[in-house]
């Protein structure tokens, strides 16, 4: 009995995680270039074995229960949509943009540039975008962003928005769409930009929302054979004291 609690205690605990998740997704539905995030369930023996370190004969038997033991990344290309603001750039195929942020060279879908008030090509969180060379990048008054990814103002051309190819099993979220890459990160040819537009956030509103319910469901379902096992368990005790 007291094992059955623990599996759907476990379960619950996984379901809460997996609202998390989904809640995050809803939450960035309006960031462009954004990916959406899918958990993967497995055992509480293989979440102990890869927080731990340890082989599955050193974990044991602890739970029978599911938990949350990583996530998967959808990389489907979100829809375009423009935008008509010129420092604002689609990224359509594969790649991603390098910006410059306090803990070192991140990446990103997410094309809404703009300039501070160094003249900088920034992100919304003010991170510096690279150029092919791996340099921030500075544009005047009246700038632009061309096809080929030329940034350009009244004071002329300064260099091209670099596009790179992080391996995407290597990628890690570090929040709102930018991503932390391991090892070499090759720049690549195989993407188009579309300037005065932007890649939409890939989720979709309503999977994801019946998606909650579904888990909420789950939940409440696993609440109801706690409470009535304890419910039990508590007649017993009465009973034999």
């Amino acid at each position: 009995m007291l094992r059955g609690i623990d599996t759907v205690t476990a379960g619950m605990v996984a379901d809460e995680g997996w609202q998390t998740i989904l809640a995050n997704d809803l939450a960035q539905l309006d960031t462009p270039g954004y990916k959406s995030e899918t958990p993967v369930i497995g055992s509480f023996e293989t979440l102990l074995v890869a927080r731990t370190g340890q082989d599955a004969g050193q974990v044991g038997s602890q739970s029978g229960g599911a938990a949350i033991v990583a996530t998967t990344t959808d990389w489907t290309e979100g829809a375009l949509q423009e935008t008509g603001n010129p420092l604002d750039v689609a990224l359509q195929g594969p790649g991603f943009f390098a910006v410059q942020t306090p803990q070192g060279v991140r990446y990103t879908r997410a094309g809404d540039f703009s300039l501070d008030a160094a003249g900088n090509l920034v992100t919304p969180q003010g991170y510096l975008v690279l150029s092919t060379a791996g340099t921030p990048l500075k544009a005047g008054t009246n700038a632009q962003i061309a096809p080929d990814g030329t940034l350009s103002s009244s004071a002329g051309s300064t260099g091209k928005i670099g596009v790179f190819s992080p391996a995407l099993t290597g990628l890690v979220d570090t929040g709102g769409g930018i991503y932390q890459a391991t090892g070499a990160v090759p720049a690549t040819t195989g993407a188009t930009l579309t300037p005065g537009a932007l890649e939409a956030s890939n989720v979709q509103a309503p999977e994801v929302l019946a998606a909650m319910i579904q888990v909420l469901r789950h939940f409440q379902a696993g609440q109801q054979f706690v409470s009535e096992d304890k419910s039990t368990i508590d007649r017993f005790i009465q009973e034999a004291s």
